[in-house]
């Protein structure tokens, strides 16, 4: 009789790991459509420091297949947008662990080719049933972390945000690129402009005559 206490309770220990672990791994899910901002801070060129990009991206995440996968374009450059004829494609596949997110991409280019790679950390926002029930999965909004990428061996930090009818979510704070958002950039350029326009000389005024 101990025996077969012994080997049921090994046997339930084993399965109370096995579900433990399969819970923690399937936690969240990133399926959707995403925006991966990132921001310059080191590089081989001076010239790209302080910049800032953007993709919109297609994640997959199917839990029956190990990678990441997804599929998308560049859509900003220096926080403004990049005309549709302009956009060039980026792959992704990559790996999510309990608490992290590593995707490597292939980016196209006008002349050549780059890859880069993202490291991510999942913030957890709310739970959610995921399909398997009685399961459940707690979603994830926001990935933060870094990249680096082989063109200009840039690095620096990096943002995904979970995109909601294709816009940022309301409540989630603005990008910020070396302590500059979308907004700062559209102020100075106005501001610019507004300054430009005021020192321009009056038009010459015609003699009314003798």
């Amino acid at each position: 009789m101990m025996e077969f206490i012994k080997y049921v309770s090994v046997a339930f220990t084993a399965v109370s790991i096995a579900f433990t672990s399969w819970l923690q791994y399937e936690k969240f899910r990133l399926d959707g459509e995403w925006q991966i901002d990132t921001c310059t801070e080191q590089t081989d060129f001076h010239s790209y420091e302080g910049l800032q990009l953007a993709w919109r991206v297609f994640l997959s995440d199917d839990p029956l297949s190990a990678p990441v996968v997804g599929d998308g374009e560049k859509i900003e450059e220096a926080f403004a947008s990049i005309p549709s004829s302009a956009r060039y494609p980026v792959r992704l596949v990559g790996t999510k662990e309990i608490n992290s997110v590593s995707l490597t991409g292939r980016f196209e280019g006008a002349k050549r080719a780059s890859t880069g790679r993202f490291e991510f950390h999942p913030t957890l926002s709310k739970r959610l049933f995921s399909g398997y029930i009685p399961f459940y999965q707690r979603n994830v909004d926001v990935l933060d972390g870094t990249f680096a990428f082989t063109a200009g061996n840039a690095r620096g930090p990096a943002r995904a945000v979970r995109l909601s009818d294709g816009k940022v979510p309301d409540g989630v704070p603005p990008f910020a690129c070396m302590g500059k958002t979308a907004e700062d950039v559209k102020a100075a350029a106005d501001a610019a402009a507004a300054a430009a326009t005021a020192e321009q000389p009056a038009g010459d005024e015609t003699p009314a005559g003798d």
